[in-house]
């Protein structure tokens, strides 16, 4: 595995994983297996939310991932505050910066208020995701907790993401292009084809095969640096303001 947060890997295992696994594959069919026997249960809870909340994604988090991580349901800022994450090493010009620990809450906040109007919603489903996708707020399984938010989110805007006709690739190279460069319409792009509609959740189980392979940037060479770096601290005064130029909503502008 490529990081080790808690600096435990050699006594305690991969994210101090409940088997104390260290082989990547055994690592990836547990947390599968996890996923796979919670589903169900997730699914239930988020139908039933009103609204969805920050509350509701880390209740998600922790409801696919609590037999198999300890910490499930608990945001990394919580577990490490001091560490910023990234997709490669964070002096690579082609390196994603995640969104800063102390703002994961303020960047969910500002992707759920964005799915609120349900026509802007439906015309640009990949700002949400993108959004979603930046604030990275688990240590492991964003993208499955990410899907399964965005599907009830979409589903109560009467649309989803027909993820069959999506490839694993062409999803991630939008998507880590929409982080990059957000609300410039990458992922807009790349998902507005296959919007379909829905009006019954009895087509969830075909969507959600189809989302089983689209694990978000999860170990995707993800680094975690102090914050205490100069460098990193300057990655993070300038990563964002240079491309976002969409105005914040007031309720979100500190």
């Amino acid at each position: 595995m490529s990081f080790d947060p808690f600096g435990d890997f050699e006594t305690a295992g991969y994210l101090q994983n409940s088997l104390l696994l260290k082989d990547p594959v055994e690592v990836k069919e547990s947390e599968h297996l996890s996923f796979e026997l919670s589903i169900e249960d997730a699914l239930a809870y988020l139908a039933k939310k009103r609204p969805i909340d920050y509350q509701s994604v880390l209740k998600v988090h922790e409801i696919l991932f609590s037999d198999f991580y300890h910490w499930a349901g608990k945001a990394r800022n919580e577990l490490v505050p001091h560490l910023a994450v990234f997709k490669g090493p964070h002096d690579d010009p082609h390196s994603i910066a995640f969104e800063h620990p102390d703002l994961i809450k303020r960047s969910i906040d500002y992707a759920l208020q964005l799915a609120t109007d349900k026509k802007r919603f439906r015309d640009r489903p990949g700002e949400v995701m993108g959004q979603l996708a930046f604030a990275h707020p688990f240590l492991d399984g964003n993208g499955r907790t990410i899907l399964l938010v965005f599907m009830e989110l979409s589903y109560r805007a009467k649309f989803a993401i027909d993820w069959s006709k999506t490839t694993k690739d062409g999803y991630l190279r939008a998507l880590s292009d929409e982080i990059r460069e957000p609300f410039k319409g990458h992922l807009d792009n790349y998902l507005k084809p296959f919007v379909v509609d829905i009006s019954s959740r009895d087509a969830w189980p075909e969507i959600i095969s189809g989302i089983r392979g689209l694990d978000g940037l999860d170990k995707e060479d993800i680094v975690y640096e102090s914050l205490d770096n100069p460098d990193v601290k300057q990655t993070y005064n300038t990563y964002r303001t240079q491309s976002l130029d969409t105005p914040v909503p007031p309720e979100f502008d500190d």
